[in-house]
This record gives C-alpha cells, structure tokens and sequence, in this order.
C-alpha cells in the first residue's frame, strides 16, 4: 500500500511537471502574464508533499525549458519563482497568518526582480532601463510623426513632444514603485491560487480574506506621516535620487491606500447586495478611470483611521 501511495506521489509530480512545462513554453513564446501564476503548482507540491520535492520539481522544470526555449527563460523562471515558491510553502506549512505571507513573499519576489535586473546588465552589458528609455525615444518619435502628418503646427508638436517626453521619464521614475506593486499582485494570486487548489484537494489551509474585508493595518498612516515629515525635513540634504525616492514613496502610498478604498466600496456593494458582475464591472470601471483614484486613496487613508466596516462583517 505505501509502495502504491509512493508510486501515485512520483506520478502525480512528474503530471504537473509536465504540463509546468507545457504551459511555461505556452507563457514564452504567446502569453507572458501566464507566466505569474507559474509557481502555484510547485507551491501545492511542496506543501503536499515536501520542500525538497517542490525545490527538485521547479528546477527540473526551469531546466527542461531553458533547454527547449532559451537558456535565458529558464533562468528567470528559476531566479524570479523559485524563491516565491519557497517562502510561500514554508509559511503555510508554518501557519502564518495572511499579512506576514504577503510581507515577506512581496519582499522575497521585489529582490529576486532586482537580482534579475543585475543579471541581465551582467550578461548584455546594457541596462533595462537604458533599454527602455530608447525604446520610449522611438515611441515618442513615431507618436510626433504621426501628428506631423496629421496636421499639427510645429508649435503643437513640440508641446505634445514635451508632454510625452514628460510622461514617460515619470514612468520611468516610478519603476520601483510598480516593481513593489507588481511584487504585491504576483505574491497574492500565487497565494490565494494555491490556497484554491490545496483546499480543493482537503488540506486545511487558511483562506485569503475576501476583497471586501482587505484592511491595511491602522499604524500605517502614522508610520506614512513620519515618513513624509523626514522626506520634508531632508529636502535640502542633497541626498542622491532624492527626488526620485520621494516619488516612488508617493506612489506606493498612494496604491494602498487607493487599495483600501477600492475595498471599502466593494465592502458596501456586497452589503446593499450588488450582482457579482454589476461589483466586477464597477471595480474595473474604478481602476481604470484615473481621477477617481485620487479620491479612493483618500476614502483608504480616511477607512484607515475610522475603519467604516468595523460594526459590519460580509463574506464576500
């Protein structure tokens, strides 16, 4: 009976192998953002069986594309998911609670990006973000020929050359802020898939808090006010990338609390029983239309210090 239990357990591993595989080659070369939720199934194999079998299935897999696709593919499947993977089975086996899975595994994924990051300048000799900032030159230059053609005055060009110009050094100025963010959203669907899936197959793990009850912890806003009065304060200390820190800092204070509100306003449409659509179609429509961000953040930052949902409790 142990040996057929043994022989199921090395089936089972080598299956999601396999369709690992499959589905990481499906992520290369057609749909990158598959590639995000790549380390669930190693996450449910280490929590299942044991560590050392998800460290062994994940390299093996990381192995086994690099040497199909690219080397370089296998690289970063391994660099930026193997450590996720890790620190996210070790606190479920370990009984964390949902906030510390999400700190250190944000944390974990934002240095392994970092780490990546130093690799590729390593091994091309140039950087991404000199990469990008050529490619946001050509960008910018098509975009000016196409008004040329359009009709624009040369005065009308170059303010619209400015303003993208403009736009696109924020965009790069932010880049640790989205890395942290993009840390953020990879570490939780990781998280709360592999959650799905251990629960769906019976191992007690515990659940993710739905959207509506997401809270930030109520010592974030003085820990965001002293932050910014030592930003103030060191203004004029000639500190290098000054300006560019405090931006990010912004940004990133500006997205949880933005979070926050996000979640105060599903909180209440499930509480006046809004249909599941009519909430996902409102949240979407929330996102993507920018100067109502502005006013979510500040709904989290006020949510924050009042918490508006403490009489209530939804699942949702």
């Amino acid at each position: 009976m142990n040996d057929d239990n043994f022989n199921d357990d090395i089936l089972e591993v080598i299956g999601i192998m396999g369709f690992m595989i499959v589905y990481a080659l499906l992520g290369v070369y057609s749909m990158p953002l598959l590639l995000f939720l790549f380390p669930t199934p190693f996450i449910y194999i280490g929590v299942k069986k044991d560590l050392k079998t998800a460290i062994i299935s994940i390299t093996i897999t990381s192995i086994l594309v690099g040497l199909i696709a690219d080397t370089y593919s296998g690289i970063v499947l391994f660099q930026l998911f193997m450590p996720l993977s890790l620190v996210i089975i070790y606190e479920i086996l370990n009984r964390r609670k949902f906030a510390e899975i999400m700190s250190y595994s944000t944390v974990v994924f934002f240095i392994s990006c970092l780490l990546l990051y130093g690799l590729v300048q390593d091994v091309t000799g140039s950087s991404i973000i000199s990469q990008l900032e050529e490619s946001f030159r050509e960008i910018v230059n098509a975009q000016v020929e196409i008004f040329r053609e359009s009709g624009f005055t040369n005065y009308e060009l170059s303010r619209t050359k400015a303003q993208l110009e403009n736009t696109y050094s924020y965009m790069l100025s932010i880049i640790p802020a989205i890395l942290i963010i993009l840390s953020m959203f990879v570490s939780y669907i990781n998280y709360y898939a592999s959650v799905v899936v251990l629960r769906r197959f019976g191992i007690g793990v515990e659940l993710t808090p739905s959207f509506s009850g997401i809270k930030l912890p109520r010592n974030i806003v003085p820990v965001s006010i002293v932050v910014f009065i030592v930003f103030y304060l060191a203004r004029g200390l000639n500190i290098p990338k000054y300006e560019a820190i405090m931006l990010n800092t912004i940004v990133f204070t500006w997205f949880i609390f933005f979070i926050q509100g996000l979640s105060l306003v599903y909180y209440l449409m499930v509480k006046y029983k809004f249909k599941t659509l009519t909430r996902i179609i409102i949240v979407i429509l929330l996102i993507f239309i920018l100067p109502v961000g502005s006013l979510l953040s500040f709904i989290g930052f006020l949510d924050t210090i009042f918490d508006f949902r403490k009489s209530n409790k939804l699942k949702s």
